[in-house]
């Protein structure tokens, strides 16, 4: 298979039918849960933890490409990702995190913040589809208070 057919990839920048559209807002969906509604995104905790403390970070408006932003939500997108970023260092403490901007297969910018820790081969590329670990209800709902009392504390630098 190549690339996506034309008229479908047309559909897909133009965000029509666009799944993170659909649901970015949702207090759950099938691959994540909201953290907190920022000024410019989404902030949402990964259904698959393999990594502790795997984000996204969604805009709320439907962008296929970081050029397609104004200055001023280049700058509050990337802020977002920042406070996110800070909210998970502090819960998990991780030695590093990834942040990846792909939207090959949904284009819709988002950024994945992929922590890394102590056990990890630093060679190794970043997976976010590596293996699956669903937490337990509750342990999740831990985790999303735990971030959501960090982000609350990560404000953005002036």
């Amino acid at each position: 298979m190549g690339w996506w057919p034309e008229a479908e990839w047309s559909r897909m920048i133009a965000g029509t039918d666009c799944p993170m559209c659909e649901d970015a807002h949702l207090p759950t969906n099938p691959g994540s849960d909201l953290i907190a509604e920022l000024e410019w995104s989404y902030a949402r905790l990964g259904a698959n933890q393999t990594k502790p403390g795997y984000c996204l970070v969604i805009l709320k408006e439907h962008r296929a490409e970081l050029d397609d932003l104004s200055a001023a939500e280049l700058a509050g997108f990337w802020t977002d990702v920042a406070r996110v970023a800070g909210a998970i260092r502090s819960v998990v403490h991780p030695v590093k995190l990834d942040y990846l901007v792909m939207g090959h297969r949904v284009p819709h910018l988002h950024c994945h913040l992929y922590p890394h820790f102590e056990d990890d081969d630093p060679f190794a590329n970043p997976d976010i589809s590596a293996g699956s670990l669903r937490l337990e209800p509750a342990e999740t709902r831990e985790r999303l208070k735990q971030l959501r009392v960090a982000l609350q504390q990560a404000k953005p630098s002036t």
